[in-house]
This record gives structure tokens, C-alpha cells and sequence, in this order.
């Protein structure tokens, strides 16, 4: 995302990028899926992982969530004549809510906890923006209510 330039940083004492904290997240993933042996072998004896990484889970589940919006938006749109007041996300808003994810479900997992607040009443919160996007980390169980 483009923002990283126009970003406030008084009083940053350190500033971490998304590829950090998906490599962290992927880092924990392989020690679960280790622990649970959660490999199987191919022909020749090889490890081959046989789900994605939490990284790659959380990317597919915001893709998921675009198309599925961006369906909503169209059939709202040739439904009806007048203007339609439902939007389907932009590319933009996918590398946003990515960034959202990543760091709420790495944040909880390096400090055990995380609080989320939105200022804005869930019912009223617009599905196609960054913040509508919340429901991933939930769905995954990264992030409680």
C-alpha cells in the first residue's frame, strides 16, 4: 500500500512491513503444522504440505470475501434502475484489508492478546471497506470478538 510515505511517526520506536509479519506468521504456521505433523509424503519420500500457509489462508479468504462483494454489487446493480449505493472493492482495498489481517492475527499471536475497536457500530461498518473486512480474522478464529 501506498500510505507508508504519508504515515505518521512521532513517537515510533519501531516500525515493522507487512513481508515481516507474514514471515513471522509463516514461520509459526510450519511449527504447528511440525508439531502435528500435518505433512504427507510424496512418491519419492519428499514432505509436501497439504494445506495453505496462514498467510496465503488469510489472502484467499479476502479474496473470497471481494468476490463475493463484487458479485452482491453487480446483481444489485442490474436489479435495479436507479444508482446502486453498493460498491465492489477496488485492488487497493485488498492490499489494505491484507495489511489489516496480517497484523491483527500476527500482533495476536506474538502478544497473546488484542483488542480491536472500531468507532463505528458493526451494523453501520460498509462491507466493502477496509474495516468491513473484519469478519476474515474472525471466520479463521485469528481474532476473537
Amino acid at each position: 500500500p501506498k500510505h507508508i510515505a504519508y504515515a505518521d511517526r512521532e513517537g515510533i520506536f519501531m516500525e515493522l512491513r507487512l513481508s515481516q509479519l507474514m514471515e513471522y506468521l509463516s514461520q509459526e504456521d510450519e511449527k504447528v503444522r511440525d508439531q502435528y505433523a500435518s505433512e504427507s509424503k510424496n512418491e519419492v519420500g519428499a514432505h509436501v504440505k497439504t494445506t495453505p500457509s496462514l498467510p496465503e489462508t488469510i489472502e484467499e479468504s479476502i479474496d473470497h470475501r471481494m468476490e463475493t462483494l463484487t458479485m452482491e454489487a453487480h446483481r444489485h446493480s442490474t436489479s435495479s434502475n436507479r444508482q446502486s449505493t453498493v460498491k465492489a472493492p477496488r485492488l487497493s482495498t485488498k492490499q489494505y484489508a491484507t495489511l489489516q489481517e496480517v497484523t491483527k492475527s500476527a500482533f495476536r499471536k506474538l502478544c497473546g492478546e488484542i483488542t480491536i475497536i472500531h468507532t463505528i457500530e458493526r451494523e453501520r461498518i460498509p462491507p466493502w471497506s477496509v474495516t468491513g473486512f473484519y469478519p476474515v480474522g474472525l471466520d479463521l478464529g485469528l481474532i476473537k470478538e
